[in-house]
């Protein structure tokens, strides 16, 4: 059995904490209707959504082709990590389509409609 010296403790703990900030967390695969799904990673400071949202097409394909199927966005939405405000977020849907079936096309992702509107009274 090793023995662990005191005195490394302390990068060990930081070491632990520098891998947790710098990781994405996702949710894996969750059923969002008929065919449909969804998943999103958590975006750290020491990250991108863009890379979060890759990482999100990555793993739809991976899980539709593992179940011989083929993956069609429907539509995503982010959120950059901002100091003091917590990490950001991508999120992707999707849908898992039988090959030939005719729904399947050209993506057309949707991206949300987050304009906002500023009334002055």
């Amino acid at each position: 059995m090793a023995t662990i010296k005191s005195n490394t403790l302390p990068y060990l703990v930081l070491a632990g904490l520098t891998a947790t900030i710098l990781t994405a967390c996702t949710t894996g695969i969750v059923p969002a209707g008929p065919d449909t799904y969804m998943v999103a990673h958590s975006i750290s400071a020491f990250s991108t959504v863009g890379r979060g949202m890759a990482s999100n097409y990555q793993e739809a394909s991976r899980w539709c082709a593992s179940r011989g199927l083929v993956m069609v966005p429907v539509s995503t939405d982010q959120r950059e990590p901002r100091a003091g405000q917590g990490m950001g977020t991508a999120d992707l849907y999707f849908r898992a389509l039988k090959p030939g079936d005719p729904e399947i096309k050209r993506g057309n992702v949707a991206a949300p409609n987050n304009t906002q509107r500023l009334e002055i009274r």
